[in-house]
């Protein structure tokens, strides 16, 4: 992945994590796993990374309302990333 512009999907459970990977690994989306950043507070330890480019794909096949999953738009601010939780 190499953008600076990038969302991150936080979950309620690692189990719901590996199955959002799969499922967009199953479609061909391009999303990566990693740990939560330190500064979003998360029940699990695992976040998917996706460009900004895909979001309207991701969001079409996770379902964002279900209240398992949070999304947080990832930006440079004087050289800190920032992250901003996001309305769906």
């Amino acid at each position: 992945m190499k953008t600076d512009k990038y969302y991150i999907m936080v979950f309620d459970s690692t189990h719901y994590a590996i199955k959002v990977d799969g499922m967009l690994k199953q479609k061909g989306l391009e999303g990566e796993i990693i740990p939560t950043p330190r500064d979003i507070d998360s029940s699990c330890g695992l976040s998917i990374r996706f460009p900004g480019d895909i979001l309207k794909s991701v969001t079409k096949i996770v379902n964002i309302k279900e209240n398992r999953v949070r999304l947080y738009k990832s930006e440079k601010d004087m050289g800190r990333t920032v992250y901003t939780q996001q309305e769906m």
